[in-house]
């Protein structure tokens, strides 16, 4: 905990709360042009190769900037130097290959009953429930 005036101050806490108050609007805004932008892409003239490339460069980055720095990231990290890294590759993609076609399945099934907006809604108000939970936390 860090000092601030006298007081102990959970600082990674209160960023968190931060954080987690300030991304639901703009998950829910970028949530909502980016479906509106793929729906037009397959729907117009965007279709075909191009936008296809278009998705699985825009979803490698995505998450490649979300996996940097995670938790796994470094545990991955921690595995290879401590054990083959060929065998480390091979968990790590069998991992993420596991972990993402749950997700895309997930995704795909929740899209069929619930419209993009309210995917994005419900996202946006569970980062507000979870700094509410880490808001309580800190005063208690």
């Amino acid at each position: 905990m860090a000092s601030f005036g006298g007081a102990d101050l959970p600082i990674d806490d209160i960023a968190a709360v931060f954080l987690l108050v300030y991304f639901p609007p703009t998950f829910r805004l970028g949530f909502i042009c980016q479906a509106e932008l793929a729906v037009s892409e397959f729907s117009g003239n965007g279709a075909g190769i191009l936008a296809a490339a278009n998705t699985v460069i825009s979803t490698f980055f995505l998450v490649f900037v979300a996996e940097w720095g995670d938790k796994s990231f470094f545990s991955t990290i921690a595995l290879a130097a401590a054990s083959s890294p060929l065998g480390v590759i091979a968990g790590a993609l069998a991992g993420h290959g596991v972990a993402t076609l749950v997700a895309v399945l997930g995704g795909s099934l929740l899209g069929t009953f619930l419209s993009e907006k309210a995917i994005a809604y419900i996202g946006g108000t569970l980062f507000l429930v979870f700094a509410a939970i880490t808001l309580f936390e800190i005063v208690n």
